[in-house]
């Protein structure tokens, strides 16, 4: 057991490879590729005519300058904005690319494994998230994950083959992290790096991924068993330093 996992411990790249390119664009999946991740990490989020785009923050200000929420903007309007830091997007800034598009692509560029991490403005949305779930139908390695678990029993009563992921936090049930069954896996913060924490989940047999991680970790080259990727904003960092404890 311990030596599969081993084998299948893989690198996403958080947001892309965020640490290089501005998050959730294009060039930062393109890097990611380039420099060796195992799959991407990224978000959706809704417009308000209920297209799931690639976006991180529901409020578009931090990426757009725009103080108007995803959900008041319908794509085409979305569509007219470019995504990137306040200072450069004039000039090097591109629209949200959309989920079917960042599928597109992910296939055109030999199907890296995915997290999609599904966020808050798929709350109160069934169909949204039933539609999310059959447009990654038949892609080879990809994962659901999200902070809210009712998403991610919406997605395994649509798909119950599909892999989901909650994202724990220090206040979810680590009492009882069985009532979370419709989770397969967790994904926690590199902050809940704790035998307390760790515990609970190893007895619940279920793996983990960690995220917030950056290469300088001392537990990242001999991890538990259990732990079943990284999540980075530098993945061929993260790369090297998992290769000292082989």
């Amino acid at each position: 057991m311990p030596e599969r996992m081993g084998n299948m411990r893989k690198v996403y790249a958080h947001r892309g490879a965020s640490g290089y390119a501005f998050e959730n664009t294009l060039k930062a999946f393109e890097k990611a590729v380039g420099i060796g991740a195992d799959g991407i990490e990224t978000d959706l989020q809704l417009t308000k005519d209920g297209v799931p785009v690639i976006i991180h923050d529901a409020d578009l200000y931090r990426v757009t300058g725009l103080r108007k929420f995803i959900t008041e903007l319908t794509l085409d309007e979305m569509r007219a904005l470019k995504i990137g830091r306040n200072r450069w997007k004039r000039m090097f800034g591109k629209p949200a690319m959309t989920f079917a598009e960042f599928l597109e692509w992910a296939r055109a560029a030999g199907s890296p494994s995915l997290n999609i991490e599904l966020k808050e403005t798929f709350l109160d949305q069934p169909d949204a998230v039933e539609q999310a779930v059959m447009a990654a139908k038949g892609y080879p390695d990809l994962h659901f994950s999200s902070f809210h678990y009712p998403l991610l029993m919406q997605v395994k009563q649509t798909d119950p083959g599909r892999e989901t992921a909650l994202i724990l936090t220090k206040k979810s049930r680590w009492d009882n992290l069985g009532v979370y069954g419709s989770s397969d896996g967790f994904h926690i913060h590199k902050r809940l790096w704790s035998g307390k924490y760790l515990g609970a989940i190893e007895r619940e047999h279920k793996f983990a991924r960690v995220y917030g991680v950056d290469g300088t970790e001392p537990f990242i080259p001999k991890p538990e068993p259990f732990i079943r990727g990284w999540i980075t904003d530098f993945p061929d960092t993260v790369k090297k330093a998992m290769q000292k404890g082989s």
